[in-house]
């Protein structure tokens, strides 16, 4: 198994097609867990890894009303403490967050940064407000392309529980560079506040950032609960 790279191109590519200012980073949320997906950047991954560890910031936010935030100013914004202050670190004077849904648990936000002031004008919001409805379109598709492949060839229904938490607490520590007993705490939060099953957190997770190897046996996956 491992990290699946597509959320990084859609990071890249954002930065590309949305201009030479930018710099995006993707948060993917899932039953209340925030998961740093991918990044065109090192600088804006950093600023999203510090908003999904205390899942507040601009994206988090975006997410939960399901509408654009913007942040013109960022020495002027009093809100996400943790993200504000990792944002003005790497230099960044305005931010841009924006959601869109993939299904009933999941959704995606984009943030993107900018090191010039408030570069958001309506055509760049239309812009990243079309790019993201694009993202959520393509983490749909590998999830649901996952969970066909796992109906074939059984990657996750002949995991057990434990085989399958550890590599989706694998999962969270290599996106949000985080330490392992901080992955488990976040892991088991989303499972507590949403009434849902550590497994059911862990399998949607690993349907919407990793990628199996279908060269290896059952067996060698079952034995090999790393990423």
């Amino acid at each position: 198994m491992g990290i699946s790279t597509y959320p990084y191109e859609l990071a890249r590519r954002a930065a590309a097609i949305l201009g030479s200012e930018v710099e995006a980073s993707f948060i993917v949320r899932q039953f209340g867990l925030a998961v740093r997906a991918g990044s065109s950047s090192g600088a804006a991954g950093r600023c999203d890894q510090a908003e999904s560890m205390v899942d507040s910031g601009p994206c988090i936010a975006a997410i939960e009303d399901m509408t654009l935030h913007v942040v013109p100013k960022l020495e002027e914004e009093t809100r996400w403490p943790e993200w504000r202050a990792q944002a003005g670190r790497e230099g960044y004077v305005s931010a841009l967050a924006v959601p869109a849904q993939v299904d009933n648990h999941v959704a995606v936000a984009l943030n993107l940064y900018s090191r010039v002031p408030d570069p958001w004008t309506p055509q760049m919001l239309t812009a990243a407000d079309g790019y993201t409805q694009v993202a959520a379109a393509m983490v749909r598709l590998h999830m649901g392309l996952a969970e066909i492949e796992d109906g074939a060839a059984g990657y996750y229904q002949h995991m057990s529980d434990t085989t399958t938490i550890e590599r989706a607490i694998g999962t969270i520590m290599q996106t949000n560079d985080c330490t392992e007993a901080e992955a488990r705490r976040i892991l088991e939060s989303a499972s507590q506040h949403r009434n849902v099953s550590r497994r059911e957190v862990a399998e949607t997770i690993l349907r919407a950032l990793v990628v199996v190897d279908p060269t290896r046996s059952e067996d060698e996956r079952e034995q090999d609960p790393g990423i």
